[in-house]
């Protein structure tokens, strides 16, 4: 069994099972808690239940942190933004377009590395890219002509589009940083800084009269968001990482179109359509040539 929970497919699997988890329990919640009032708690509550852990991992690393704070606050604002459009996505569509559109993540990461880091994309990668996005135009047009010439997105859809843009800026920026600090430390100083700049936000949700309701559901989803969206999410997939590298471990972000709709039809009875199986197979298309493609330039040259 020990065997079993220590093997890298297994954490990277659970790592985006729990990522899945992350929407529905948004959804569940957002009668209750407000988009914002969540992702601060979130980033909260993670930074306070990780940080009496790694104390001495922190004090090892505070001359790094501190040499680096610019970069932490803007990859903080980068995370604290991505989190927060996701639970206003899930207010106003569904679980499965929310994780299908997800998906596309590693394609955009990639395609920020080459405006920011002028890493160079090769052929495949460049249709790659193409293919995975005119998959997500599918599931966010539903499919329809008319609602891409006329712009009539759906805000949700918009707004998870927003969210995978903030988290590929945010791989690319982590990447130019390069900051010599412990996965650990990174994840609290991090939460730390997006609950920072979730306070003015807050502060307008709650003059706004969108205040947060203590019940049992607010308890289980802050408990859920917390623990398995951030904590034990982030450990499973840093250490899966680390077993199989970095190029594989990104092949994984494709269980998204799959946990993403089996969650949405089992909590909320939503229903595939048969433009959700197109955009599904064009993104897993575009982000398994861009992996590959990536994985290929990397491998090291044989002496």
């Amino acid at each position: 069994m020990i065997g079993i929970l220590g093997n890298p497919y297994v954490l990277l699997s659970f790592a985006i099972l729990c990522w899945g988890g992350n929407f529905v329990a948004a959804r569940l919640a957002n009668a209750d808690i407000p988009p914002v009032a969540l992702s601060f708690w979130r980033h909260t509550f993670a930074a306070l239940l990780v940080l009496p852990f790694i104390l001495p991992l922190f004090r090892t690393d505070w001359p790094n942190i501190r040499a680096n704070l610019g970069n932490f606050a803007v990859m903080g604002f980068t995370l604290a933004v991505g989190n927060t459009l996701v639970y206003f996505a899930v207010m106003h569509t569904t679980v499965i377009n929310a994780a299908l559109i997800n998906s596309g993540v590693p394609v955009a990461a990639v395609a920020f590395s080459w405006l920011i880091l002028r890493d160079v994309i090769n052929r495949w990668q460049a249709i790659g890219i193409l293919i995975a996005t005119a998959g997500i135009v599918m599931v966010v047009t539903k499919a329809r002509l008319g609602v891409l010439m006329d712009l009539q997105f759906g805000w949700g859809d918009l707004y998870m589009l927003l969210a995978i843009i903030s988290w590929a800026l945010y791989m690319v920026l982590l990447k130019r940083a390069a900051i010599k600090v412990s996965p650990w430390t990174l994840l609290t100083v991090l939460s730390a800084a997006g609950a920072l700049w979730l306070v003015p936000a807050y502060a307008v949700e709650i003059s706004l009269g969108y205040t947060m309701k203590w019940t049992g559901l607010t308890l289980v989803s802050l408990g859920y968001v917390t623990l398995f969206s951030t904590i034990i999410a982030w450990a499973c997939w840093n250490s899966g990482t680390l077993k199989i590298g970095p190029n594989r471990a990104s092949a994984f972000m494709c269980l998204h179109p799959i946990f993403g709709p089996a969650l949405g039809m089992i909590f909320f009875g939503e229903i595939l359509r048969p433009y959700h199986g197109v955009g599904t197979i064009l993104v897993l298309a575009g982000v398994i040539m861009v992996s590959r493609a990536y994985a290929a330039r990397t491998l090291p040259k044989a002496a």
